[in-house]
């Protein structure tokens, strides 16, 4: 079930990272996917470069 909330948590951060749905980041819904995917919302906030992230999905 983690993967799902994994899944869920990168769907997410590929849309904003297009900048379709920025004002989901920081949300409720985004802390509860992070904590659904044992993760530390704050810890994917700080580390999430919109524009790296852009980048890795070009290049898979």
């Amino acid at each position: 079930m983690n993967r799902l909330w994994v899944a869920v948590l990168a769907n997410g951060l590929h849309d904003a990272a297009r900048g379709t749905d920025l004002a989901w980041l920081g949300s409720r819904d985004f802390r509860m996917v992070c904590a659904l995917a044992g993760m530390d919302a704050d810890a994917v906030l700080s580390k999430f470069d919109p524009e790296r992230f852009r980048r890795l999905i070009r290049a898979a």
